[in-house]
């Protein structure tokens, strides 16, 4: 059996383990742990040592109750990166030769930690009147590329605080998926009904947002199209814009990943240019005011062409 085969019956095995295990996170009156639970999470560690640095995120104190939501959240994070690196398992040699940016959530924690990064989505007001008419007026490009736009701003504001604002960008979102299959139909049921619930279970909702992203990868990643080069741009794009409006210049450099889009982003000219300026600049080894600024304004730029 090739690499390539081995690599595609071990992401469809993790899809129907993580089609199972959402399942069983849905909200109930009582959640218990599944009996091999232990040993599955044991398993997972094990089976990966080098990917443990990538769970480092989920950093929160959970609940017994929380059991079913930590397995699934464990597999969907490895099957995402399974899914993003996959070509390294065809051989030890054999490596991509352009890095896909990390996921939405990763970079926000990596910008700095003061940085209130829901303030400056609000002063950005990147979605005023997408709140107002939703996406029915948007072309396929667009949308796509305005679902990572709001995907990151709903991460913003989680980790701000604002649960409020995260939930209203999260349900705009949502009913922009329309109809969907799995593993993504089982996240949003989850969703919907803890923030259904009386009162809404808000913890469970900030902690799984951030798997928005890898079950969204598995959705579209027979797609054709340019769905998920676009959505990653919108998700990237706001988080680049954040992490200049922030002064995070570290930050900023270490989330360049405009090398990926200029390879995958069927990009209009405007785009194009502005995602090479910004890969030149992010190669220096500091920025002045004056280009940060100017970071801004490219992004902005890219923004209003692409959405």
């Amino acid at each position: 059996m090739s690499g390539q085969d081995e690599l595609e019956r071990y992401e469809q095995t993790e899809a129907r383990d993580l089609i199972r295990l959402l399942e069983m996170s849905r909200p109930q009156k009582e959640l218990r742990a599944p009996p091999d639970f232990r040993l599955k999470v044991l398993n997972k560690i094990h089976q990966a040592p080098a990917r443990r640095g990538l769970l480092a995120w989920l950093s929160f104190d959970f609940a017994p109750t929380w059991a079913p939501a930590l397995t699934a959240a464990l597999l969907v994070l490895s099957l995402g990166v399974n899914v993003w690196f996959g070509t390294r398992a065809l051989g030890p040699t054999e490596a991509p030769a352009i890095q896909v940016p990390v996921q939405a959530h990763a970079f926000q924690k990596d910008i700095r930690q003061d940085a209130d990064l829901g303030a400056l989505v609000a002063a950005q007001e990147t979605g005023t009147e997408l709140k107002s008419y939703g996406f029915a007026d948007k072309a396929a490009h667009e949308k796509s590329f305005l679902l990572g736009t709001f995907y990151a701003e709903a991460l913003a504001y989680a980790r701000s605080g604002d649960i409020d604002a995260a939930r209203q960008r999260w349900q705009t979102l949502d009913q922009a998926l329309s109809q969907t299959a799995e593993p993504l139909l089982s996240y949003r049921r989850n969703m919907q009904e803890w923030l259904q619930q009386e009162p809404p279970a808000w913890a469970s909702f900030q902690a799984l947002l951030p798997l928005f992203e890898p079950a969204f990868v598995i959705y579209v990643e027979d797609d054709n199209q340019q769905t998920l080069p676009l959505f990653r741009a919108g998700a990237w794009m706001t988080n680049m814009r954040l992490a200049a409006e922030a002064g995070d210049v570290d930050g900023l450099r270490r989330g360049n990943a405009a090398a990926y889009f200029l390879a995958h982003l069927n990009a209009p000219k405007g785009v194009e240019e502005g995602l090479k300026r910004l890969d030149e600049w992010m190669a220096q080894k500091t920025l002045s005011e004056r280009e940060i600024k100017m970071v801004i304004k490219t992004v902005k730029k890219m923004q209003q062409i692409l959405g």
